[in-house]
């Protein structure tokens, strides 16, 4: 029986510190990071807030988990991109869509997570991110210039240099004060897609579509 009860006990101590980190999430998704307060995140979660420190330490252990758990779901999803069959060209383009897209259409989330001011602590989980990104870029280059779909080129710097273009790119318009990306959303990406084709294509060879063009293939 006292075993059993342990188990119960574990589970619905896990049970609540998913709960936390959910709300917490939401919180951030909404209001950044700065945001984040550990009395909002508590009320959110129905726990009282001497609880939640119980879980977490203080506002920049739980923000850190935050930000390793949305971080990793996302690189997960490229990383399956990447490791596909499809030609060297297809996945990159579609990792770099991917990436691009989804921190436009969660841009309140992603501006927290790419360019809103932060501590040291969070800072380091950043660039552990923008890293992981790199490796990424830097394993499809590497597959492309081998079997010639990309120029001779450092894939590391080449890769570094796509890791950190986007996130610049995306800064202005991502920032929670920008206006509606609607209608601007697909060009920004198509942009991006170019720009980093650009820097890896053969010379006077363009291995990517734009809106327009994937529309009448």
């Amino acid at each position: 029986m006292a075993y059993r009860r342990t188990d119960q006990v574990s589970a619905r101590l896990a049970q609540t510190r998913r709960q936390i980190l959910n709300s917490a999430r939401e919180i951030i998704s909404e209001l950044g990071f700065s945001g984040a307060q550990m009395s909002d995140v508590a009320q959110r979660s129905g726990v009282a807030t001497g609880t939640l420190y119980r879980y977490f330490a203080n506002k920049e252990e739980l923000c850190r988990q935050v930000f390793r758990e949305v971080s990793t779901r996302e690189m997960n999803m490229l990383a399956t991109i990447a490791s596909s069959d499809a030609p060297p060209e297809e996945r990159l383009a579609k990792v770099l869509r991917t990436f691009a897209g989804r921190a436009i259409q969660g841009r309140r989330l992603a501006y927290a997570l790419l360019a809103e001011p932060v501590d040291v602590g969070l800072a380091e989980e950043r660039s552990r991110f923008r890293r992981t990104h790199a490796e990424i870029f830097a394993g499809i280059l590497e597959e492309g210039v081998a079997s010639g779909a990309f120029r001779l080129c450092d894939v590391r710097l080449s890769a570094a240099c796509m890791a950190g273009a986007i996130p610049t790119v995306l800064i202005g318009s991502l920032a929670p004060d920008a206006e509606a990306l609607e209608t601007d959303a697909e060009r920004i990406v198509d942009e991006i897609v170019a720009f980093c084709f650009s820097g890896v294509s053969h010379p006077d060879t363009r291995t990517f579509q734009t809106r327009e063009e994937r529309a009448a293939s």
